[in-house]
């Protein structure tokens, strides 16, 4: 029987790849494990990757920086809001 893998691929904004895989056996619990634990390793890269562009100050095309955004936490209320009811006449 030959090996059964999950695998992923991570593309970075340079355009680099990082492949990431997980040997699982032939039957829904270990494939079951498999998506954790490929979650788990994707999860703990795209954390290293935050962290070293957070250390480099280096923001996505069209990110604000925490300091330039809008502070909506003054004004919780201000977002868009359904259509007052109509009352019967």
């Amino acid at each position: 029987m030959a090996a059964l893998a999950l695998s992923a691929e991570l593309w970075f904004r340079n355009g680099q790849s990082q492949k990431v895989s997980v040997n699982v056996e032939n039957n829904l619990s270990s494939l079951i494990n498999g998506i954790h634990n490929l979650n788990k390793n994707v999860s703990q890269l795209l954390s290293e990757l935050v962290e070293q562009e957070k250390s480099s100050g280096v923001c996505a095309v069209g990110e604000v920086e925490d300091s330039e955004e809008d502070d909506d936490e003054d004004h919780p209320n201000c977002g868009l809001q359904p259509p007052a009811k109509k009352s019967k006449t």
